[in-house]
């Protein structure tokens, strides 16, 4: 149980899901067991790619299969194996719809700061947004957490706030309950950028050229 795991478990808490099916077919019973992480096949492509598929390997030595979805730009990078499946759930994660079960942070994670910060990456970095405020006001960025998982939404909040963050009260009004938190102020964005980062280019780019080192 550390930050490369604990990253790996929220990539899945938040674009991912276990996936376990049992069926007939033919005659034949049919077993699936995986662990299945989408994404946009032009935007997330190299992170999934090239850094889940890597952490996947070196965490449980699983290669990754990859499955592009017909007429959408999804693309599923899938672990297979009931042995994952097991481990997963056993660490805290649940199978099936994540909305309804309202898994959450794994209460482990919590024990450790490296854990969380990785935590908070691995979040940010699946259904997190980095954008700049134009055209109003050019140079300052704003981070966004969103999901429907309210558990989560709160949990995420705890753990920023664990981590001295001034982040936002929940807002927004697809759901009841709100759906997204955000960190706008110029010395939280560059905390974050020093302190958790991304492993998600997508998000990483538009920041590099105001807080990365020179040279």
């Amino acid at each position: 149980k550390d930050e490369k795991l604990a990253e790996f478990v929220v990539i899945v808490l938040g674009d991912g899901n276990i996936h376990e099916y049992k069926g007939f077919y033919n005659g034949r019973v049919i077993e699936t067991n995986a662990i299945r992480i989408a994404g946009d096949s032009n935007k997330d492509k190299e992170y999934l790619e090239s850094y889940v598929a890597s952490l996947g390997k070196e965490l449980f030595g699983l290669k990754a299969c990859f499955y592009k979805q017909k007429d959408a730009n999804t693309l599923y990078i899938i672990f297979n194996g009931k042995q994952i499946i097991e481990f997963m759930i056993h660490i805290g994660l649940k199978s099936g719809n994540k909305i309804k079960s309202q898994v959450t942070i794994p209460e482990w994670i919590w024990e450790s700061e490296e854990c969380l910060k990785a935590c908070i990456r691995g979040l940010i970095d699946t259904d997190g947004s980095v954008y700049e405020l134009l055209p109003y006001w050019p140079g300052l960025f704003q981070l966004t957490f969103e999901n429907r998982n309210i558990t989560l939404l709160r949990d995420t909040r705890k753990a920023f706030l664990k981590l001295g963050y001034n982040i936002s009260k929940i807002c927004g009004n697809r759901t009841e309950h709100g759906t997204k938190i955000y960190l706008t102020r110029k010395n939280d964005i560059a905390k974050f950028y020093k302190e958790i980062n991304f492993s998600n280019p997508k998000h990483k780019q538009k920041l590099d050229a105001l807080y990365s080192p020179v040279g």
